[in-house]
């Protein structure tokens, strides 16, 4: 069982497919391709390219993350990230960091 997993996604839509950009969403929310949003999209204007924006949500099921990158990514540019709490990376790069080390060696 995957544990729940959190991204921040990058999008960038030019003006003129912003229509084509809705309707990806509406089809996704109709299909049931959503993901927990954690942190709602927020946009910004970015003349003259159109808009960009981002998100922040989570899924236990890496299919939900090529299914968001696969749709939007017909009309927009989408980059998505995985991230984590700071104090839970520090924990994993010290249990990658030892591995490492010996292996190093």
């Amino acid at each position: 069982m995957v544990s729940c997993l959190k991204f921040i996604a990058f999008l960038e839509c030019g003006s003129e497919d912003m229509d084509d950009f809705i309707e990806v969403w509406r089809r996704r929310t109709k299909a049931g391709h959503t993901v927990k949003t954690l942190f709602p999209p927020h946009t910004m204007a970015n003349a003259p390219r159109g808009y960009s924006g981002f998100t922040i949500f989570e899924t236990d099921n890496p299919e939900d993350v090529m299914h968001y990158v696969t749709e939007y990514g017909q009309v927009a540019s989408v980059q998505v990230f995985p991230i984590w709490e700071s104090e839970k990376g520090a924990e994993l790069y010290k249990k990658l960091k030892l591995p490492m080390k010996k292996s190093a060696k």
